[in-house]
């Protein structure tokens, strides 16, 4: 059942949460621009008027799935960080400060299925319309500009010395004494791939220090 709206213009006689935001803050002037009576209109028939537990405030509902969204939050973390932030708050349409929980993490799972793929897109959809973009653009441009990272390769000669230089770090730790700790090894361990060497002279030394590493 669709609770009843709170009249949201009645503020605190000693407290309004407005008053003690930036009005300047990004998560206050985007609450002050998305039709929230839009989204109550189209998720209202969605309700039961008559029947069963009330359930929370549609405002409620979509401002968390859209700061979810937009912090890349968990539904747990949505849910708790929305009873410690100010502006989470306000965007949620709070006028007063509450420290309790708005709802379960689970509601947040349920009021998705209940809106379905109707809802998210009309959500999109007023994300595009206050970010000033046309919404019927037909095409859509991916950056796929190749940029390079430093990461290397995972050879077999690399890893035999990383797991070799960690176990030397474990050892020092835990004050074990290696009965074989392979540092004269690693000092001429090759550090080119054998693949990549064509010279005779450089494969055969380098397979030899191989085969002493287990």
């Amino acid at each position: 059942m669709l609770a009843k709206q709170q009249d949201r213009s009645q503020h605190s006689l000693f407290f309004s949460l407005e008053s003690t935001l930036n009005h300047k803050h990004p998560l206050f002037i985007l609450a002050n621009k998305i039709d929230w009576e839009m989204f109550e209109r189209e998720s209202s028939p969605l309700y039961c008027p008559d029947n069963g537990r009330p359930a929370k405030p549609i405002r409620l509902m979509v401002g968390l799935l859209i700061l979810k969204r937009v912090y890349d939050l968990s539904d747990e973390s949505m849910v708790k960080q929305r009873s410690e932030n100010n502006y989470y708050q306000y965007f949620c349409g709070e006028q007063e400060f509450q420290p309790r929980v708005p709802c379960e993490a689970s509601e947040l799972v349920h009021f998705r299925h209940r809106i379905g793929k109707k809802g998210v897109e009309l959500i999109l959809r007023e994300s595009i319309r206050i970010n000033g973009k046309v919404s019927n653009d037909t095409d859509v441009y991916i950056d796929t500009t190749v940029q390079e990272k430093s990461i290397t390769f995972p050879t077999d000669d690399k890893l035999a010395k990383k797991i070799i230089k960690r176990c030397w770090k474990i050892a020092d730790r835990n004050g074990l004494k290696l009965r074989q700790s392979y540092r004269r090894i690693l000092k001429i361990f090759p550090t080119t791939n054998a693949s990549a060497i064509t010279h005779e002279t450089r494969v055969k030394p380098g397979k030899r220090i191989r085969r002493g590493v287990p």
